[in-house]
């Protein structure tokens, strides 16, 4: 089905209502959201290069540098050269980095949670849930 704009503001309504959503997880968390997203993106894989962080991030070439040296001080990641090519850069996430992006996460999703139990009836709490699966939808359809 072909999504018709006549007349229809649904993706400005589904902006409005996400975006102060995404501030109150970034509120609650002790590292900004670049860095959430470049422990996001190692733990999804064994090894990743600064060009594949930089795509799934999409910050620039210099972010990507800045904070994974960042990271890398706080002991959260580790870099290591390729075997066959020593110039590239491949980056790890560590057991430090791993149990600190579990700790933001957790800490997002509280956030959220006390936000949703302060905010939302039982009924409205019911059409959020029932909304979640068509949302799923969208951001399948992104990737």
């Amino acid at each position: 089905m072909q999504y018709s704009s006549a007349g229809d503001d649904v993706p400005q309504l589904l902006f409005d209502a996400i975006f102060p959503l995404l501030g109150i997880v970034h509120s609650a968390r002790t590292i900004s959201s670049g860095k959430v997203g470049i422990l996001r993106a190692l733990a999804a894989e064994e090894h990743v290069s600064a060009t594949q962080l930089r795509r799934a991030i999409g910050v620039s070439q210099q972010a990507i540098s800045l904070t994974t040296k960042e990271l890398e001080s706080l002991g959260f990641i580790e870099r290591h050269k390729d075997e066959s090519d020593r110039r590239k850069l491949w980056f790890h996430l560590t057991e430090a980095g791993r149990q600190k992006l579990h700790t933001e996460i957790a800490l997002g999703r509280q956030a959220l949670k006390d936000a949703i139990g302060n905010e939302l009836s039982d009924a409205e709490l019911k059409l959020v849930h029932d909304a979640i699966p068509a949302l799923a939808k969208i951001r399948k359809a992104t990737y």
